[in-house]
């Protein structure tokens, strides 16, 4: 696995806000980051590659995607980690723990991890729950995660690495609809990412054409599902 700097050096990136997320619950980590990214018309400043890479692209707003992506806003100095797939199963244990390492490194202010929380969990008005690892200094104006709430996934081993690395880190879990694409709890971690950041990226988007948003995610998703069950030879290329 590697991590490949465009145009950057990392002792440019020392000190910053790292924002990432994963296509899981809701597609909540996704959507924010892309949204996000899109917002601050944010430099792709690198790559990451990993030694089962998906054979998967398509062209976004900015050009070519790649599977994993770095982004850099200058203003902010925040780098955001674009996941545009996951990556495979057993790959997620080094993946996390290598990104991990190299944000530790670059010695960054927060770690600000992106997911979703089972709407059926919700027993207030509250948008979304929180939680942080020992190292983080941030206090967020919202109700922290019940005790025994179990985290899966990537997002989980993100979050295991950084406790265990001294990494600060924040993870952000807004209320979301499991069964389907919810592009309003994207927009909850997005306006609480605001208020941590100091940015003032507009949400409206995500809420007015949260069909139009899900329609699209929807379709992508059942291709690249499509895709993963297919033979090699038997693969839609354009």
């Amino acid at each position: 696995m590697g991590i490949i700097l465009k145009g950057i050096s990392e002792s440019e990136l020392k000190h910053s806000f790292f924002i990432t997320g994963f296509r899981t619950l809701g597609e909540v980590g996704y959507l924010a980051t892309r949204h996000i990214v899109l917002k601050r018309r944010m430099q792709r400043i690198g790559f990451i590659t990993t030694k089962y890479l998906n054979g998967v692209t398509f062209l976004d707003e900015y050009g070519i995607v790649t599977p994993f992506e770095l982004f850099y806003d200058k203003e902010y100095n925040v780098i955001v980690e674009l996941n545009h797939i996951l990556p495979v199963e057993k790959e997620w244990n080094v993946f996390s723990r290598k990104i991990v390492n190299w944000v530790k490194k670059l010695e960054i202010k927060n770690a600000i991890l992106i997911g979703g929380l089972d709407k059926n969990y919700k027993t207030s008005n509250e948008k979304l729950k929180w939680m942080k690892t020992s190292k983080s200094d941030l206090n967020l104006q919202y109700p922290e995660l019940d005790k025994q709430l179990i985290m899966v996934g990537p997002l989980a081993l993100f979050t295991i690495y950084s406790e265990i690395k001294d990494v600060p880190a924040t993870v952000i879990l807004p209320y979301s609809d499991k069964d389907r694409i919810d592009p309003a709890a994207a927009a909850a971690a997005v306006e609480a990412i605001n208020k941590i950041v100091g940015f003032d990226i507009a949400v409206d988007e995500l809420y007015e054409d949260a069909k139009k948003i899900e329609e699209e995610i929807r379709k992508q998703l059942e291709y690249l599902q499509k895709e993963a069950n297919r033979s090699g030879l038997d693969r839609h290329y354009m």
